[in-house]
């Protein structure tokens, strides 16, 4: 079977995942989007009526079609030469975008995606999100997402004491000697800043919500591994779990059934056959749905705790090419505590070959301390 990664240079869990396939006999080819145009060349060819592609690069000898399975692991944007002319930097930028957009629903037309393409974009919205989720029965926090000052501050106000903010997307500062990452935040009037700054990015702004302890929940197919976070624990993860890095405990947990079912429904709504969701504990036992991650990073779980098996069941999830897929351990079963090395020292062998990711947070959810553990 040949497997296509759409992926980024040195993502773990891909390098694992190929290894586990390769292990099997199977082929699996990682196509790093970040390689485009400087190190990549891609072909379209139209000839009567018939549409062809090809793509060659750094690890791309095996590119050419036909896939069987599409892992749409997180696709990455060109990267454009920083020589380039400014003047011609955004020319450049949309003709390369629109170009791989084309390209990516030639490469596998026919072959079992996860995620399929056609939903992941709109399945990565937060706001889709948090629609779907209500409509499919789960409990969501009152929400405002806004770059309205007005609508902001009387929200906080009425939340007073007990308002969050949180970004859209991760984001990171690198100082000389330290590492800033924005993560959920208690937020009051007081830490406002003035309207022309509020107006310029818009946040999401949430009531507070009171946790027994989080859960961080993979779901592929129809296999569920739910994994409690035992947040509340320590200071630091109190407010965002990511901030506790390897410090976090991770044991073993289960789902209600109604629960259970209205993931199903929100993965329905949303088209998705592969997320990661995470719920809040209320110290009452209700379950408040945050968000769900369609490309999300799964294997610390396993890492924090090898009781969670994550590679094993993701690896044959590709392979069964089911999405009603549910996993049946077997005794043999691959671990990731056996494929970690290899993969790290795989990425180690490669040196600088690929363009680098210009944004590293398309390659984590989760805090440098956490991802290099």
């Amino acid at each position: 079977m040949r497997v296509l990664i759409p992926t980024y240079p040195e993502d773990l869990h891909v390098e694992e995942v190929a290894l586990a396939l390769e292990d099997r006999g199977h082929e699996a080819v990682q196509w790093c989007g970040t390689d485009f145009p400087t190190l990549q060349t891609g072909s379209i060819d139209v000839r009567g009526g018939e549409m062809g592609w090809e793509i060659s690069g750094p690890g791309l000898e095996g590119g050419r079609p036909p896939f069987d399975v599409v892992w749409n692991r997180r696709p990455t944007p060109p990267v454009l030469p920083p020589d380039l002319h400014p003047g011609d930097v955004p020319v450049a930028r949309r003709e390369c975008r629109d170009f791989l957009d084309g390209l990516y629903h030639l490469a596998a037309p026919e072959a079992f995606w996860v995620n399929p393409l056609a939903t992941r974009a709109r399945s990565e919205l937060k706001a889709v999100q948090l629609r779907e989720a209500a409509r499919a029965g789960l409990a969501v926090p009152p929400t405002l997402m806004s770059n309205d000052p007005v609508r902001i501050r009387r929200f906080v106000e009425e939340h007073q004491g007990r308002a969050v903010y949180k970004p859209f997307y991760p984001a990171q500062w690198d100082g000389e000697d330290r590492v800033a990452f924005l993560l959920t935040s208690e937020v009051s009037v007081d830490d406002l800043p003035e309207d022309e700054i509020l107006r310029l990015t818009p946040g999401i702004f949430q009531e507070r919500i009171d946790k027994a302890h989080e859960l961080r929940v993979t779901v592929m197919g129809d296999h569920f591994v739910t994994a409690r976070l035992l947040s509340q624990e320590l200071e630091t993860s109190r407010l965002d779990w990511r901030a506790a890095g390897s410090r976090l405990r991770v044991e073993p947990d289960r789902l209600p059934r109604d629960v259970e079912e209205a993931c199903r429904r929100l993965m329905g709504n949303l088209g998705i056959l592969f997320g990661c969701f995470d719920f809040i504990v209320t110290p009452e036992g209700e379950h408040v749905f945050l968000e769900v991650n369609p490309a999300g990073q799964f294997l610390w779980v396993e890492e924090a705790n090898p009781e969670l098996r994550l590679l094993a069941p993701f690896v044959d999830f590709l392979l069964a090419r089911d999405p009603a897929f549910r996993w049946q351990p077997e005794a043999d079963a691959i671990r990731h505590a056996d494929y970690r090395r290899r993969a790290l020292d795989r990425i180690a062998a490669l040196g600088p070959v690929h363009v680098p990711v210009a944004d590293r947070y398309i390659s984590s959810d989760l805090p440098a301390e956490a991802v290099k553990r």
